[in-house]
């Protein structure tokens, strides 16, 4: 038996987490110790987060779809394919969809493809999600607990839980918490000093009561959100924290929202990654289940390809799909909310013919005669 330390792949904090394996398979997960973020705990999604690698759906080979079937084909027939429809499309036909379940590395590879193909329609959904405000400045995760005043928009309590342990922590040293949401959640009413229930966030943030503005700016007080998803909500919480003075903190939804931002592929929200779907004839998916949001929009695509770990809804309606390498099976790094990049561990080796990400676009890229100026993870990682 042998403990490997990685990162946890379920959402934007950054947890370090210990995977246990045994006869080369992992059997279960352990919070890592020593890790600066989550000192030593772990919520109950990355408690399961390995279960992943076992799926039931995980996929094995390359698939085809022939006559409304798909059959297994080799890497050469499906990386060839897939080729001769790009070539066969002009690139404002063409979109790629990256994602911010994926590593730095593998965005970086997509976003470079892009690029060598002359495709502008390229972009990673942040679903309901804050956008990523690069030039904003942040406040750290450490910067919770000594806070005098949180403001919270949304459930942190819940969704991510070792931020939410940390404002639990500030307000046993004496901070006050008010949470501010759509929902009412007792969670998040058990933690909180004050609960305020609202219908609109642009509403309250437009017009935020004189009591509290008082209190984040006579207190060292920081603003936290993941439930502000809209444009405008996200600028007036900006606006409200350089008013008073108060450190802020948007929670990003992916384990590399922030990364995938980052290395330079543009943050679509549900609604512009549905646009983009209906803008393009031939698209090319990477992490992610589009599916979810909008299936009808998928089905007007005359050739999609799916490059993921599991058969999703989406990859159903594909008519290519590629099987890839999940967190726990290869190298890479994650860029966590706070802006923290971290490094990934390889812990088994992924199953049947799956590959990482980033190589099977390279793979096909060669296959297309185009040499995207890298053939390792070291290399990649030098443009960053």
């Amino acid at each position: 038996m042998k403990i490997i330390h990685t990162i946890c792949p379920c959402c934007s904090v950054g947890c370090g987490v210990d995977l246990i394996v045994k006869d080369n398979k992992v059997v279960g997960t352990y919070p890592y110790k020593r890790h600066p973020i989550n000192e030593g705990k772990i919520c109950l999604n990355g408690k399961n987060s390995y279960k992943i690698i076992y799926h039931e759906k995980r996929l094995k080979k390359p698939l085809i779809k022939k006559n409304g079937e798909f059959v297994e084909a080799t890497w050469d027939e499906a990386l060839e394919l897939i080729g001769n429809k790009l070539k066969s499309y002009n690139p404002e036909d063409i979109g790629f969809i990256a994602s911010g379940k994926c590593t730095n590395e593998d965005n970086y590879a997509l976003k470079k493809f892009a690029e060598a193909l002359g495709i502008k329609n390229i972009g990673h959904c942040i679903c309901n999600s804050p956008k990523v405000c690069l030039d904003k400045e942040i406040a750290s995760i450490d910067d919770i607990e000594n806070a005098e005043f949180i403001l919270v928009f949304g459930d942190v309590f819940g969704i991510n839980a070792l931020i939410g342990r940390r404002v639990i922590k500030a307000k046993e040293r004496g901070a006050e918490v008010i949470a501010v949401d759509k929902i009412e959640k007792e969670i998040v009413k058990l933690n909180s000093d004050e609960f305020i229930k609202v219908n609109d966030f642009v509403e309250f943030l437009n017009n935020p009561n004189d009591e509290m503005v008082k209190k984040l700016k006579e207190k060292n007080s920081i603003i936290i959100f993941n439930a502000l998803t809209k444009e405008e909500e996200c600028d007036l919480a900006y606006k409200l924290a350089e008013k008073t003075n108060s450190k802020i903190l948007p929670i990003a939804k992916h384990c590399n929202t922030v990364g995938a931002t980052m290395v330079g592929v543009p943050a679509l929200n549900k609604d512009e990654i549905i646009n983009l779907i209906k803008s393009v004839k031939c698209l090319y998916i990477m992490g992610e289940n589009p599916a979810l949001i909008d299936d009808k929009a998928l089905k007007n695509v005359e050739f999609l390809v799916v490059q993921d770990i599991i058969m999703s809804e989406t990859a159903e309606l594909a008519d290519v799909v590629l099987p890839s390498a999940c967190w726990a099976e290869k190298e890479g790094t994650f860029t966590n909310t706070e802006r923290k990049t971290q490094k990934i561990n390889k812990v088994v080796n992924p199953p049947g013919e799956a590959l990482e990400d980033w190589r099977i676009i390279k793979n096909l890229a060669e296959k297309m005669g185009i040499d995207l100026g890298f053939s390792s993870i070291e290399e990649i990682q030098k443009n960053f």
